[in-house]
């Protein structure tokens, strides 16, 4: 089954196979972010993070240990990092919306992408708030490879 939205194209398997793929856009569109997974994108919850970062460039973070997301731009992407500096925050260049959130762990780039890209938040599951900034560096380190995908995208810019 497949659905549409402005710019967006969302692709639902099969019960059986129930293989996800989604695709989007920044708002400016020159970013396009293709996210894969065995899942049903209802089975991601977005998670809103409430510190001065985030608010400043809402975001709805998903991810999963199975998913693949990739990112390809027709413009430059720019990368700030967080508050404890250990994942950085890869913006297009243009629109400087936030497309994604990542690090490297064993030489691999894990991370979440923003599902605002992928239009209607309703289809995936119920958005969590939470608070990475209570967490300790290394509960963060420890954390991220559970629950991030891998991530691919092409050098920052800056």
């Amino acid at each position: 089954m497949m659905s549409r939205f402005d710019n967006v194209t969302v692709e639902l398997g099969s019960q059986k196979g129930r293989e996800m793929k989604l695709q989007g856009q920044c708002q400016c569109g020159r970013c396009k972010a293709t996210t894969q997974g065995p899942m049903e994108s209802r089975e991601l919850r977005p998670r809103i993070c409430d510190c001065d970062y985030c608010q400043q460039h809402p975001s709805a973070i998903i991810s999963h240990p199975e998913i693949i997301t990739e990112i390809a731009v027709d413009s430059p992407i720019y990368v700030a990092t967080n508050g404890s500096g250990q994942a950085n925050f890869y913006h297009c260049q243009e629109c400087h919306q936030l497309l994604a959130v990542g690090a490297i762990f064993d030489d691999v780039l894990l991370g979440a992408v923003n599902g605002r890209m992928f239009g209607d938040l309703a289809q995936f599951g119920e958005p969590i708030a939470i608070q990475p900034w209570k967490l300790s560096p290394q509960e963060k380190a420890a954390r991220w490879p559970t629950v991030w995908g891998k991530l691919q995208l092409p050098q920052p810019s800056i």
